[in-house]
């Protein structure tokens, strides 16, 4: 098999792939290429022209009207894998075994040591059975300070700013709970997203049930999903 041959089938591939995907008897390939798979859009919309051709343009001398090379064929497996085993979010996150997770009990002070040690910019603070209870950050240090001046940082335990720490709470981010299969795709999504106040968003927690209210199974971070794209 040539590799005109061997693009074709692979072409035919990505189009049932995607067709069952989405649920499209057609333009399958141009909808992921608008959305999902935008990082290939340009090599697809190349693909599909190639695709006319070897599919529609009679041989010359009994040669193809034009050869894929096998950097192309290189680009369209890894296409066609990415469609067939899309990572995920638990896939991708920082699973809460590998986590540096706070219950409260800690010194705050201690924290911003392990924080500014570690370079993390958030810490989840769960409760025994594993549920997100609140998120440790500077600004959640900052926006409990400001509410209650009085109280001196030495000697302060995480509990102490339970008022703060919720998700909800955090003036200026935002965080969203998604289930372990939700898609890369969904995952961009949610970073790009900005309400009226417009909060960025700071991290994404994997929960089994998708919600806050389900035992904590990671954490990701942009980062996370940039990786995962590259």
């Amino acid at each position: 098999m040539d590799n005109s041959e061997h693009f074709l089938n692979l072409y035919r591939d990505l189009e049932e792939a995607l067709g069952a995907k989405y649920q499209m008897r057609t333009g399958a390939v141009q909808h992921f290429a608008a959305r999902e798979g935008s990082r290939w859009s340009e090599e697809l919309t190349l693909f599909r022209e190639m695709r006319n051709l070897l599919s529609h343009h009679a041989k010359i001398d009994a040669q193809p009207p034009v050869q894929p090379t096998n950097p192309t064929i290189k680009i369209l497996e890894e296409i066609l894998e990415y469609v067939r085993h899309p990572p995920v979010a638990l896939s991708i996150s920082t699973r809460t075994d590998q986590l540096h997770c706070a219950d409260g009990s800690e010194l705050v002070t201690e924290l911003l040591e392990v924080m500014e040690q570690r370079g993390f910019s958030h810490i989840p603070v769960v409760d025994g059975r594993r549920h997100l209870t609140g998120v440790f950050s500077v600004g959640s240090l900052f926006a409990f300070s400001r509410a209650r001046p009085e109280l001196p940082t030495a000697g302060l335990r995480v509990r102490d700013m339970a008022a703060v720490l919720p998700p909800e709470k955090h003036v200026m981010e935002k965080f969203y709970f998604v289930d372990r299969e939700a898609s890369c795709y969904e995952l961009r999504r949610l970073f790009q997203k900005r309400d009226a106040s417009s909060r960025r968003v700071a991290a994404i927690f994997v929960t089994a049930g998708g919600n806050e209210k389900s035992p904590l199974m990671g954490m990701i971070t942009p980062w996370d999903v940039l990786r995962a794209e590259q």
